[in-house]
C-alpha cells in the first residue's frame, strides 16, 4: 500500500469542505499517536487513513474516514504474541444543534473544534484506535498459532485441593452434646 502521503494533524474543516478534500491512503505519524503506541506491543507497519470531508443533505459539517492498523497483542490464552487488524470507520461531525434538530444524534458522532475552527484528526483517530483494541485479546477459536484452544487456559499443574467433609462440624458438635 502506498502511504507517501502524510496525514495532517489539525486541520481547519471549513476549509477542507470547501476544497473537497480528501485524503487517500494517508499515512499517520506515529510520534504523535504516542497513546495507541502505548497501549500496544509494538505496530506492525504504517497506520493508514482515509479521510473525506463534505457537507450532508442538511448542510451538515462530516469528517468521514476509515482508519487500519495492525498491532502486536498478547495472547491472554498462550502467553504469545500475535497480529490484530484495527479497522475504525466513522462520521463526524461538530453540529450537534442541527443533529439535534434534524433528529440525526444517532446517526454521527459529535466532535468539538478549537478556538481557530480547526480539529486535532489525530486525537480523534487515537481514541477511536485504542477503543478498538480488545479488553481481552486473543487468538481467534480456531488459530492454529494458538497453543492453548477452546476451555484449556490453565498454566502450570493445578494442585487438586484436599475436601473437607462439610459435615464434620456437625459431627463434632452431635459428639459434643451427648451426655
Amino acid at each position: 500500500m502506498d502511504t507517501k502521503v502524510l496525514l495532517p494533524r489539525e486541520i481547519d474543516l471549513d476549509k477542507c469542505i470547501t476544497a473537497n478534500a480528501r485524503y487517500e491512503s494517508a499515512r499517520l505519524e506515529l510520534e504523535a499517536i504516542p497513546r495507541l503506541v502505548e497501549s500496544v506491543v509494538r505496530l506492525e507497519g504504517p497506520v493508514v487513513a482515509t479521510v473525506s470531508f463534505e457537507r450532508d443533505l442538511n448542510s451538515m459539517r462530516l469528517v468521514k474516514g476509515k482508519v487500519e492498523a495492525d498491532v502486536i497483542l498478547v495472547c491472554e490464552r498462550c502467553n504469545e504474541e500475535f497480529v490484530h487488524h484495527l479497522c475504525l470507520e466513522f462520521v463526524l461531525t461538530p453540529d450537534y444543534e442541527r443533529a439535534k434538530a434534524c433528529n440525526l444524534l444517532d446517526k454521527y458522532e459529535f466532535i468539538d473544534c478549537n478556538d481557530a475552527g480547526k480539529i486535532d484528526l489525530y486525537d480523534i483517530i487515537e481514541d477511536g484506535l485504542i477503543l478498538e483494541i480488545p479488553a481481552f485479546p486473543r487468538h481467534d477459536e480456531d488459530d492454529p498459532a494458538c497453543s492453548r484452544t477452546g476451555s484449556e487456559w490453565s498454566y502450570g499443574e493445578v494442585a487438586p485441593e484436599a475436601k473437607e467433609n462439610p459435615f464434620a462440624a456437625l459431627a463434632a458438635l452431635k459428639g459434643s452434646l451427648k451426655p
